[in-house]
């Protein structure tokens, strides 16, 4: 097919051509697309010098391929490749300098409706490297659905990723004016896990919350080995520093799912002091979850660093309400979440607890207007 050129709400979509070439570099060598590329990096040599070539057969074999553009300046791209019969496959990149504007939005609806209405698509699909949660953004606030991960699910130079997976049908393009009841709340989680992790104060002399490292896993393990910890805290019964190891892989991929925010309380010499957790559910809410080493109890440290990350949740994860449970009788853990300015609402019968099977379970809320 030759080309089409589409316009978008003051984009424009149109074929590549050698002149796009210098700012599509500049677009290539960006820290955050290298992350989420899948292409060989740097993109030089015969890659570069073929791209324009390339392009065109592609729109020769029924794949479009367009440069999108804003008053003349090169923003982003945009491709809809045949996967399966009537199933095409989206990929998109925005500049840097064109980020926070609704490129990929206004591109991604035009390209859709092409795709349906010209090429005989009954299905688009969607895939990123799960972390890229500025793609998913996008494709959630034009209508697309997240279906789920595929492990393993794409290869990045080397290495294999799991990547979000999902689609869009006919009749499912949301218009601009058509925005999710939680689109604000998945922008500021988007904003938060995209950025680099911070470290948080606590105004508690000797005490800051900062991320888990490795060098922290033999102090995590015997934490979490202690008796008291065991009572409390649903964790295997027989933990160990491989347990630890294996916790660790998780906080990263829970962290790049953004499913959990996971900080560890580190006191004046940088030693692990304990957890503190936000696990994320429906929007605009999330499970607290802490346990204080041996060595650091009996200071107030739980207290303040339960307070601070639940100021981090209403400020800049967008939550609403965040929920707190404990086993019955786990007084300690009762008293943080009520000096923080829980409600506690009562007991459930019978929740899972690890290795002792099923006991009841306090349950408490917090809204961000009972912070104390």
């Amino acid at each position: 097919m030759e080309p089409v050129t589409l316009s978008a709400d003051g984009l424009r979509l149109v074929a590549w051509e050698q002149r796009h070439m210098a700012e599509l570099a500049r677009i290539y060598a960006d820290p955050l697309i290298e992350r989420f590329l899948v292409m060989p990096l740097p993109w030089a040599g015969t890659a570069r010098e073929r791209f324009v070539w390339l392009q065109e057969r592609h729109w020769q074999s029924g794949n479009p391929r367009w440069a999108v553009e804003e008053d003349g300046v090169l923003v982003g791209s945009m491709a809809l490749t045949k996967s399966f019969p009537y199933e095409l496959t989206i990929t998109y990149v925005t500049a840097p300098w064109a980020r926070g504007r609704g490129v990929a939005q206004r591109a991604i609806r035009a390209a859709v409706r092409f795709g349906f209405e010209n090429l005989g698509a009954k299905r688009i699909a969607w895939d990123a490297i799960v972390g890229n949660h500025a793609s998913r953004l996008a494709a959630i606030r034009t209508g697309f659905t997240v279906e789920g991960i595929a492990r393993n699910g794409v290869h990045q130079r080397g290495e294999s990723r799991d990547c979000w997976v999902g689609g869009i049908l006919p009749g499912e393009v949301r218009d601009p004016e058509d925005v999710p009841w939680h689109y604000g709340i998945l922008k500021r989680q988007a904003g938060f896990f995209l950025a680099e992790r911070q470290e948080l104060e606590t105004g508690v002399a000797g005490l800051r919350l900062r991320p888990i490292r490795e060098e922290d896993l033999d102090d995590l393990a015997a934490t979490c080995a202690d008796e008291s910890t065991q009572q409390w805290v649903s964790l295997p019964g027989n933990y160990t520093r491989a347990s630890a190891d294996w916790w660790f892989g998780k906080c990263r991929e829970r962290w790049d799912r953004g499913e959990s925010v996971l900080f560890v309380l580190a006191d004046g010499a940088d030693r692990y002091c304990g957890s503190v957790e936000l696990m994320l559910g429906e929007p605009g809410e999330a499970e607290l979850g802490y346990f204080c080493s041996p060595w650091a109890r009996g200071r107030g440290w739980m207290t303040a660093a339960a307070r601070r990350l639940c100021e981090l949740g209403f400020a800049e994860l967008g939550l609403e309400r965040i929920v707190w449970r404990a086993v019955v009788g786990n007084e300690a853990s009762r008293r943080v979440a009520e000096k923080v300015g829980f409600a506690i609402e009562g007991t459930r019968r019978r929740i899972r607890h690890g290795d002792d099977g099923r006991l009841d379970s306090w349950v408490g809320s917090l809204f961000p207007e009972e912070m104390s």
